[in-house]
């Protein structure tokens, strides 16, 4: 009996301890982080610069300018009880945390949509160790008590949404931040006037603005809208007629045509291929977390190569 006592009252200690280092070492929510990021950098085999993800042209938008069917796809998708919880969800954690450890893929995400709030801005995306789970509990106390304590779930979806990132409009436009300027960018519209196609279409590019580009990848970007199409008829928003409808609408039709203003980098494909590579070595999201990539282009080759496939 004393030996469980000692046991217990060790055990007990430790949770404390844990919980003091994470609360201690928390860092503070400041709202004005979200929408300031330095650039992430990318250079040739020379240390030249290629390009870079930080020229900022961001419009914020509140709860009250989204539609409903862009509000019900992001929920359906990122956090089914976004409404429900208080930053938390522990059945979505334990679920996600018990079929990650017996290797089920698709197990799901741990993190409610707070949670992923303070990740891609606060914390980090370390997922492994002792500093994996330091990153997670931090994710949680934060999503809890720094956040959802002192804001509405309507303000904390404005935060979400307005600091997102969408990746790279081309040379001239710059990094396409924000909900607001995806809507315009591949739309031509604001996203208040989004219909369900096309709120479905945007929700998907919150996975990977890289993988699912509708303008590169018009195929995988079709799959992913019709997963969050299939994801918004299990959860109760959209009736099954619906999701049929939306599904035959091409995306090539929804999208905009590129104008000059958006011209790629003439070394954007293999810039794609290098985020790419980062996103699967790192698990961190250049778009996201300001970088140095240094990277073996040659431009002198690329451009006869270039050359070459133009003509």
């Amino acid at each position: 009996l004393t030996f469980l006592m000692v046991l217990g009252i060790g055990i007990a200690s430790l949770v404390l301890a844990f919980g003091l280092y994470i609360i201690f070492t928390a860092p503070d929510f400041d709202a004005t982080q979200l929408y300031n990021k330095e650039a992430t950098v990318l250079y040739d085999r020379n240390g030249i610069e290629i390009t870079r993800y930080g020229k900022e042209n961001r419009v914020l938008v509140t709860y009250n300018d989204l539609p409903q069917v862009f509000v019900d796809a992001l929920v359906a998708v990122e956090d089914s009880r976004f409404f429900q919880h208080n930053g938390f969800d522990a059945a979505r954690f334990m679920k996600a945390s018990f079929g990650q450890a017996l290797g089920n893929s698709s197990a799901g995400g741990a993190s409610t949509l707070t949670m992923q709030l303070v990740k891609n801005t606060y914390t980090s995306s370390e997922a492994s160790g002792i500093r994996g789970i330091i990153r997670k509990f931090t994710d949680i106390y934060m999503a809890v008590f720094k956040i959802e304590k002192k804001f509405t779930k309507e303000e904390i979806l404005e935060f979400y949404v307005n600091s997102q990132e969408f990746g790279i409009g081309g040379t001239n436009y710059g990094s396409i931040n924000g909900v607001e300027q995806a809507s315009q960018y591949y739309f031509g519209k604001s996203v208040s006037d989004l219909n369900l196609s096309e709120a479905s279409l945007l929700v998907g590019l919150f996975n990977n603005p890289y993988l699912y580009n509708p303008y590169r990848n018009p195929e995988g970007c079709t799959n992913r809208r019709n997963v969050v199409l299939s994801l918004m008829e299990r959860h109760g928003y959209i009736s099954e007629e619906q999701k049929e409808a939306a599904e035959q609408i091409p995306v090539q039709s929804l999208l905009k045509p590129k104008d000059d203003s958006s011209k790629s980098n003439p070394y954007q494909a293999f810039i794609d291929y290098v985020v790419e590579e980062v996103r699967t070595r790192t698990g961190v999201n250049p778009y996201q977390v300001p970088m140095a990539i240094y990277t073996t282009l040659d431009t002198t080759i690329q451009d006869v190569v270039n050359n070459v496939q133009n003509g």
